[in-house]
């Protein structure tokens, strides 16, 4: 039997003004305008989103020094956590201890019988057991984010896709699976994520609606096309102050993305250089293979905020760095060896390199760079009120590799943080031992926080058929 689930309509998914996709917040003067209108007997809305890395983290294991994990199980407070920040990447997103879900003990299902870059991605939104390697690496069944989009969104809406960095060609996207054996194609351009969020081109096709030329000829944002009707509604004596906040903020996060894009494009100060936006479409600046990632990363998270905002999707994916991640990032002014040798530590891709002498520092270093990346999210997420208190509190997001240890390529401890309550469901402020559990157990606690049940209950038999099943008890409020 399926799930009682939440299935609006369209106009209730998407509302738009001026005939854009651009979706309006929630509302609580205006309810039948909110992106968020639905039947009253209706739970509010939760958003899921699911980020993987790569390469693991510098955790304890043989000679190397634990510098991720909190230090010690229990309680999370922002003092607590403040204290062990310069020492342990985790400490970096102090100032959100209340609003966190810090979890060990949780494993993948299947282990490394090859390349554990792509096997782990198989199985990280899958918990299925993986076939073929490497580039030919697949899972055999689906994500938990198809799960979460074909129970909650309306028929044929996907969930949001997204990666950030080189894509190698050698094993790049291997996260979102919509059917077994069948990876979903993540979009790594945020222009392209853009046009589509505020309906500039066609969804089926791709092709331009028209609009994005003339913004991009008159220098003009999306905003302007629909200047008008905004200030009508900002006038409506039914619109409280907060209202009216919300709005604003609204439409300043979408110039924020624009503006983002545009440095991102090298685009002239002066004026909209359309060229610029072209060669980054056709992947300049968000393909380079440096620090850059984490600019793509954050902007592919700004676009997932505002999607989730609109309720124009309640899932979307995330993958940093392909399966051999070789970003080249610059640690302290230098400019360090690619990332996949960083976490082997050696010159090779494999097991015949030289020794890299500093590549503990520089892993450790990396990784505090995407922790500040992730609370990057948890101020954007934050910033976004919702029908129940901000989206940090609607939603959750998932932080996680697709490996726990770079030298090993081990599948188990992985790094697991979790971020905001998913409207109540999960218990933050903590950092748990889930116990050596298989990472179905977490993907069929976070899809039920995400609103989807079966038969009125839990959702406890995602991932491979015969794994224990069930949900993480210590994670539920």
């Amino acid at each position: 039997m399926k799930s009682q689930k939440f299935r609006p309509g369209r106009r209730a998914f998407l509302r738009t003004i001026g005939g854009l996709g651009i979706g309006l917040p929630f509302l609580e003067g205006l309810p039948e305008r909110s992106a968020f209108a639905q039947d009253a007997s209706a739970p509010a809305p939760t958003f899921g989103m699911f980020i993987c890395t790569a390469n693991g983290v510098v955790q304890a294991f043989r000679q190397e020094p634990e510098k991720f994990w909190p230090t010690q199980l229990g309680p999370l407070t922002t003092e607590g956590m403040q204290a062990f920040a310069n020492d342990r990447a985790t400490g970096l997103l102090a100032d959100y201890a209340s609003k966190l879900l810090i979890v060990r003990g949780v494993n993948y299902p299947f282990g490394n019988r090859g390349c554990g870059h792509a096997l782990g991605l198989t199985q990280c939104l899958t918990a299925a057991q993986p076939v073929g390697d490497a580039q030919s690496a697949a899972a055999t069944g689906i994500s938990a984010d198809t799960l979460i989009a074909s129970e909650l969104h309306p028929a044929g809406v996907e969930p949001l896709a997204l990666y950030a960095g080189l894509k190698g060609g050698y094993i790049d996207e291997k996260l979102s699976f919509r059917a077994p054996n069948q990876v979903r194609a993540a979009e790594g351009n945020p222009w392209n994520v853009y046009q589509r969020l505020m309906g500039l081109v066609q969804p089926e096709t791709g092709a331009s609606t028209g609009e994005a030329e003339r913004l991009a000829l008159r220098r003009r944002s999306v905003n302007d096309l629909v200047r008008e009707e905004l200030n009508s509604l900002m006038n409506l004596p039914s619109l409280s102050s907060e209202d009216r906040s919300r709005l604003d903020l609204h439409f300043t996060s979408v110039r924020d993305i624009e503006n983002g894009m545009l440095a991102m494009a090298t685009c002239s100060a002066e004026r909209l250089d359309v060229p610029a936006i072209q060669a980054m479409n056709e992947g300049s600046a968000f393909r380079r293979s440096d620090n850059t990632i984490e600019d793509v990363a954050k902007l592919q998270i700004d676009l997932a905020a505002f999607a989730f905002s609109c309720n124009a999707s309640r899932v979307a994916t995330l993958q940093i760095g392909d399966g051999t991640d070789g970003t080249r990032y610059t640690i302290n002014g230098a400019r360090a060896e690619r990332f996949h040798w960083i976490s082997h530590r050696q010159t090779s891709d494999g097991n015949d390199g030289q020794p890299i002498a500093n590549a503990v520092e520089v892993h450790v270093e990396i990784d505090r760079l995407r922790m500040l990346t992730f609370k990057h999210l948890l101020d954007r997420f934050s910033s976004y009120s919702m029908p129940n208190g901000t989206l940090l509190d609607a939603a959750y997001a998932l932080w996680t590799s697709h490996v726990a240890i770079g030298p090993s390529h081990s599948f188990n401890n992985l790094p697991i943080v979790i971020a905001g309550g998913a409207g109540g469901f999960l218990r933050t402020g903590q950092y748990v031992d889930a116990g050596g559990v298989g990472n179905n157990r977490l993907l069929n606690t976070l899809i039920t926080a995400n609103g989807v049940r079966r038969d009125g209950g839990p959702v406890v038999d995602f991932g491979e058929p015969g794994l224990a099943g069930g949900l993480i008890d210590s994670l539920l409020a």
